[in-house]
């Protein structure tokens, strides 16, 4: 019977060898064609996300812009009336539109308890850190997160030869029905102007009415 001859070690390793290098040379078009694909989809969700930056950046502005042409109704006069925080009310969020009822529970409730006396947000502009209020608005840097955004207002005041210029900011979130204004941020920098914001304002009264520690 003839002997069948069994290849040794080393043919073994060049055939595995040569079948290594075949199934490499096959696979290189596979992972170039793969790694082109990847790079190209990286490239298509870059430019997706660049583009929802813009249109976000374009909404936030249009949004304070929106605010700036409400803002003559707003200022100067302590809380707005019913008509104008009406008026305001599709630009900003609930707990926003939910903080000015409060700050005109608080003024009524003040009015019944002590007739002569001033009851709170009586007077003075509520959206920007000047008392007497700005005589223009308009809108500056936008600063955009995920679902926050903030906008700068340039903010002047003008009375004959006086003229005041300041930048306080819109706090922006982003909800369910988009981009709405949560907040007004006060930036003035001199002597008796608000600080803190709006928000904050109106819950501290609201904290000292209750009997509650406020912040400093």
């Amino acid at each position: 019977m003839a002997r069948v001859r069994k290849p040794g070690h080393r043919g073994i390793e060049t055939a595995s060898a040569w079948l290594l290098a075949m199934l490499i040379c096959n696979a290189l078009p596979h992972v170039a064609r793969a790694e082109e694909i990847y790079g190209s989809t990286l490239d298509a969700q870059a430019s997706a996300a660049r583009a929802a930056a813009a249109e976000d950046g374009v909404e936030v502005s249009q949004l304070a812009e929106a605010f700036c042409a409400v803002y003559p109704d707003l200022h100067g006069g302590g809380l707005p009336s019913p008509a104008a925080q009406h008026a305001l009310e599709p630009l900003i969020t609930l707990g926003l539109d939910g903080a000015l009822t409060a700050a005109r529970h608080l003024h009524d409730a003040a009015i019944r308890q002590a007739p002569g006396d001033k009851p709170p947000f009586a007077d003075g502009d509520l959206f920007s850190s000047l008392f007497e209020g700005a005589t223009s608005c308009r809108v500056g840097a936008v600063t955009l997160a995920r679902n926050t955004a903030s906008v700068e207002l340039r903010y002047a005041y003008e009375a004959g030869t006086l003229m005041t210029s300041w930048t306080d900011r819109l706090s922006i979130l982003r909800g369910d029905d988009g981009w709405r204004i949560d907040d007004v941020v006060y930036d003035g920098r001199w002597d008796f102007a608000n600080t803190g914001s709006l928000r904050g304002m109106i819950e501290s009264a609201a904290a000292a009415e209750a009997g509650l520690p406020t912040a400093d």
